[in-house]
């Protein structure tokens, strides 16, 4: 039973600390993206986290044993999270608003609760369920006062419901697969897509422009201190502890910690960048903490 708690409680703050580096990777990506294209910087941050995962493999720290498992499955899951999530991100930011794209990705936890309690017959009381509302209008608040322009395009609707499509059969993927792949062996397959759609991409997308474009990026520190949190940080460690998490606690748990994300990146915004803070931003956030707070301690 004790140990038992120790994996529940290790979980938790495995949750807690994924959100806790998302919260501040937008900061590090804005950074980032003064320094190089997007297309660019997606590809040199999964090539530098791909090298992190090998370094991982040669000094014996993890391994990887693949030997008659279910791979497709485990392909599934790294086609979900990264690729299929940052391309439909993305392309719905572009196509709508970062205040509406804010509200639709805050309904991940919502639709991660709901195919969970379908496909993984996972339990969830109704006051937890009320409590993930309350987290999850707390990130409509937050969003709802962010200024963006744009003209809410269908297609770019449509790309936000993907995003959050994938990321809960990413969750769900992940929680399946538990018992068969390790968190470093699902990491690694998420590493490894990512880093090949994203160098392709960018390889077709500035065709001879692209080595001239990579090498000046991997020699500017400029844009290699921020990559190196994004990589290192916000993809490897992160997905690492959301991985290890999705593998002890139920998905409604873990989710929830998902709208702490835009109460970390606010923080974060006004605390480094001196971005605008106002009561209203105030109080989405403790809607968010007092949802994720009644959640964890159910």
């Amino acid at each position: 039973m004790d140990g038992q708690k120790d994996r529940t409680r290790s979980a938790t703050l495995a949750a807690l600390g994924t959100c806790v580096i998302y919260g501040f990777s937008f900061m590090f990506s804005r950074i980032a993206l003064e320094h190089a294209p997007a297309a660019v910087m997606l590809a040199i941050r999964f090539m530098t986290a791909m090298f992190v995962m090998f370094l991982l493999l040669a000094f014996r720290i993890f391994t990887i044993d693949l030997k008659g498992k279910p791979v497709g499955r485990f392909l599934l899951m790294g086609l979900c999270q990264p690729v299929i999530y940052f391309i439909s991100e993305t392309s719905g930011i572009q196509y709508t608003s970062s205040s509406f794209s804010g509200i639709m990705i805050a309904t991940i936890p919502v639709a991660t609760a709901v195919l969970s309690a379908i496909f993984l017959k996972e339990k969830m009381p109704l006051s937890t369920f009320g409590w993930i509302i309350c987290s999850v209008i707390g990130a409509f608040v937050i969003s709802a006062t962010q200024t963006s322009s744009g003209n809410i395009q269908l297609k770019g609707v449509l790309f936000l419901l993907t995003a959050v499509l994938s990321a809960a059969v990413f969750y769900i993927l992940s929680r399946s697969t538990a018992n068969v792949f390790t968190p470093f062996e699902r990491t690694f397959i998420m590493m490894l897509l990512g880093c090949v759609y994203f160098t392709v991409q960018a390889a077709v997308q500035y065709k001879g422009d692209f080595i001239p474009l990579l090498r000046s990026g991997f020699t500017d520190w400029h844009l290699m201190l921020p990559i190196l949190y994004l990589s290192v940080l916000s993809s490897v460690v992160a997905f690492l502890l959301q991985n290890y998490s999705v593998t002890y606690l139920e998905l409604a748990r873990i989710t929830v910690f998902e709208n702490i994300i835009p109460v970390i990146s606010v923080a974060a915004g006004v605390l480094f960048l001196h971005e605008p803070f106002s009561a209203v931003q105030l109080a989405g956030m403790a809607l968010i903490l007092l949802g994720v707070y009644k959640v964890t301690t159910a």
